[in-house]
């Protein structure tokens, strides 16, 4: 049995993944209903190197390039990490 502190705390996990996730399929809505989205493109805007693999440099990179100021090279890291299969840190077209 968790004490109140800690079932407070995972409550409030919970509830911010589940509001992270309606978030998440909120925009992945959006953009199917894009008609010229081509996620390859796309990838490709972000490798600005064209490597052929998207690290989180490039991701901040991106981002910041776009004005959104607020992700962290840390989160970033993070991102690339749990979707990175390989382990090569950085993420391929098919991760």
């Amino acid at each position: 049995m968790l004490c109140y502190d800690s079932e407070h705390r995972l409550r409030n996990l919970l509830v911010a993944v589940g509001d992270g996730e309606r978030s998440l399929e909120h925009l992945r809505q959006r953009l199917c209903h894009i008609r010229d989205f081509a996620p390859h493109s796309a990838f490709q805007r972000i490798d600005r190197d064209a490597s052929g693999r998207i690290n989180q440099r490039e991701l901040l990179d991106f981002l910041r390039s776009h004005h959104n100021d607020n992700a962290t090279e840390s989160e970033l890291f993070n991102l690339v990490k749990f979707f990175d299969s390989d382990n090569d840190g950085a993420l391929s077209f098919q991760e």
